[in-house]
């Protein structure tokens, strides 16, 4: 069982960066991804996908759901800013440009059918890679079944690092009755995976943990939520003992 995003900045990116990616290590693009809702603003964003295609994360399957989700919730309150990071990215990969349109396409915007449905008619590749795309619509990502599997979760924690909204973090709670589901391994692996990386974040995001204290007024009953927060909480007992 895993939730990837907390650690996927900070374990990925193995390989040579270029000189003009405006990162200085793996460290900082972590802490200004995960925290890039705090204080950090769209000027950065394109060096940071790039950053990500050169270092070859762009390449580990596991940390795609994390970035587009981080785009679709940029995209989604920066919509001024699409064309221009489209524009300064198109020259990546096929393989690494259709992360950033799929961010487009669960930004769910007015233009995002017609414009990537464009990218992939003028780009064989990309065409072979998201032709799934041409079965349906645009949608926003708290519309995608959790049971689609964990890698959800991490689409919803990417947004929420984008904006620190409350909607992503309250839609991955939604998983958490599935824990007692019995005969659903599919159910009970994201229920899993939402109570650990909500926990998690609860500790390491004093915003999390604001939506999650919020969610809990409101769900008095909720023991599996009462469960998240306790183990935040002892989190925070064993850094302060360690």
């Amino acid at each position: 069982m895993r939730t990837f995003m907390l650690t996927f900045l900070f374990v990925a990116f193995t390989g040579a960066v270029a000189d003009d990616s405006q990162f200085s290590s793996q460290e900082e693009l972590g802490k200004w991804f995960t925290y890039y809702y705090l204080e950090s603003g769209p000027d950065r964003v394109g060096a940071a996908i790039r950053y990500m295609s050169e270092s070859g994360a762009l390449e580990e399957a596991n940390a795609l759901p994390g970035i587009f989700g981080f785009l679709s919730g940029f995209f989604t309150s920066n919509p001024n800013e699409v064309k221009k990071i489209t524009s300064e990215l198109e020259d990546l990969p096929d393989n690494h440009f259709s992360v950033v349109l799929l961010g487009f396409w669960y930004a769910n915007l007015p233009n995002s059918q017609t414009e990537v449905y464009q990218y992939l008619d003028s780009r064989k590749n990309l065409e072979d890679q998201l032709s799934y795309l041409r079965t349906g619509k645009p949608m926003a990502l708290h519309e995608i079944p959790l049971e689609q599997g964990p890698w959800v979760l991490d689409a919803l924690w990417g947004e929420f690092f984008a904006t620190g909204r409350s909607k992503p973090v309250e839609r991955i709670a939604e998983a958490l009755p599935w824990i007692e589901v019995k005969g659903d391994i599919d159910r009970l692996l994201v229920g899993g995976a939402a109570k650990w990386s909500l926990s998690s974040n609860a500790y390491q995001h004093e915003r999390v943990k604001e939506i999650l204290v919020s969610l809990s007024k409101r769900n008095p009953n909720n023991q599996q939520l009462a469960q998240v927060l306790s183990q935040a909480a002892q989190y925070e007992v064993e850094k302060a003992n360690n």
